[in-house]
């Protein structure tokens, strides 16, 4: 069987039905297993059909499930009527509508400011739990905010929760140490500790036991690090099927941190990455070249002399990289990159963002795209983030996405019409 080139899109439920789901869609080839013609696909607007009653002004979201059906709901992250943060939950009704849950999913102070959001399963009790990221006025960095199986989501007060850094700006949810467990893994630009001076880790990385209860372990499995990170990239990129963590960096070298099978980390980014120094934004990962390794495309801030905004990282096998162009690159300053099969190809397709607006590239194979933006988008936005799922249970991955100046978000259902 191929191996899953995409799961950082796929929403992995803990029910035979989605393990099946998730094979079809980013294992076997979903083109070829249910007839769909890849040259037919496009996205098409379909927020007023599922969503008629959004409204603008959506500070964070993602495609999560809330509850205990099959079908992944809405998590919009909003300022309420006093300017604090208000978590509101969207059910969605058997992929064909979403509906709004008239009691907030969780309501913060108004001096609460809250900078990331992340949802998985922390106790396995089969529905997604949440954890914030941010400046909140009772002077912790992050919350673990468990949900009741129907999107309400609270602190449980009789579980402690490790003590946070400062400076700390989002968090990875991930099974990190392969014991069936999501970890946390916390990352920020310039992380602090008590005193108030650079910490010498600047990552956090939180075990759990199975039942939402952590324990910091960075000082055991963690090495020390640069400032800077922006952003992580988990995969297995050394072949050793354990994963491994790319941090993006916005101020200088990225990072390769590899893991030797139980969690523990150790940087060998002065051996197997080149050395580039550059301000990089997003990256994403897949195989591009289908030779069974896990490739990188970088995103960038600014501009090399040489006039490129982002490169690939060729995998020559055990994690060992090396620069190759993105030729097919727009000319455009980028702020996140996402790569899918969107069409059912088996070959990686591109996704990028941009103060221009969003890219869509469609993967030819063997590091070759045709940009076709016209083609499979409804229309064109400059989009702050994506989150992917499949809304309506066909096996192909949909998008909700929203506007970075006034919040306004839209559902862009995956059709071959």
């Amino acid at each position: 069987m191929m191996k899953t080139i995409f799961p950082t899109k796929t929403v992995l439920r803990y029910s035979a039905l989605a393990c099946l789901l998730t094979l079809f869609c980013s294992a076997c080839g979903k083109g070829q297993m249910f007839g769909e013609d890849p040259k037919l696909q496009k996205y098409k607007d379909q927020t007023h059909a599922y969503l008629a009653d959004l409204e603008p002004g959506i500070l964070k979201s993602q495609l999560a499930y809330v509850n205990r059906d099959s079908f992944p709901d809405l998590v919009i992250l909003r300022a309420g009527d006093r300017g604090q943060p208000v978590i509101r939950v969207w059910n969605n009704r058997s992929g064909e509508k979403f509906e709004l849950v008239k009691r907030a999913g969780w309501e913060g102070q108004r001096n609460d400011q809250i900078l990331f959001m992340a949802l998985q399963d922390l106790n396995h009790d089969g529905v997604q739990d949440l954890v914030l990221v941010g400046r909140f006025e009772d002077g912790s960095v992050a919350k673990v905010l468990f949900n009741n199986g129907k999107g309400y989501f609270y602190t449980k007060k009789e579980v402690p929760f490790p003590h946070v850094n400062r400076g700390i700006d989002r968090v990875d949810l991930r099974d990190i140490d392969g014991d069936g467990h999501i970890d946390l893994f916390f990352t920020g630009k310039r992380v602090l500790n008590d005193q108030g001076k650079l910490h010498r880790h600047q990552t956090q990385f939180m075990l759990n036991n199975g039942r939402g209860q952590f324990k910091d372990s960075t000082q055991l499995l963690m090495p020390p690090l640069k400032p800077g990170i922006v952003g992580t990239a988990f995969a297995d990129y050394d072949g050793d099927k354990t994963l491994d963590i790319f941090l993006i960096n916005g101020e200088g070298q990225n990072s390769l941190l590899t893991n030797n099978g139980l969690g523990q980390f150790e940087d060998r980014t002065q051996e197997l990455l080149p050395a580039i120094q550059d301000r990089s934004a997003h990256a994403d990962w897949a195989d591009f070249d289908q030779d069974g390794d896990n490739d990188l495309l970088v995103v960038n801030r600014e501009k090399f002399s040489s006039g490129e905004t982002s490169y690939f990282l060729v995998n020559h096998g055990r994690g060992y990289f090396e620069k190759g162009p993105f030729k097919a690159a727009p000319n455009a300053i980028f702020h996140a990159v996402y790569l899918l099969d969107a069409n059912g190809s088996e070959l990686p397709d591109i996704l990028l963002l941009s103060d221009k607006g969003i890219h869509y590239l469609r993967g030819l194979g063997k590091w070759r795209f045709w940009k076709e933006s016209q083609r499979r988008l409804p229309f064109n936005d400059k989009f702050h983030e994506l989150t992917f799922a499949d809304v309506n249970r066909d096996t192909f991955l949909d998008i909700f996405g929203y506007a970075k100046k006034d919040g306004r978000g839209v559902l862009w259902i995956n059709t071959f019409e």
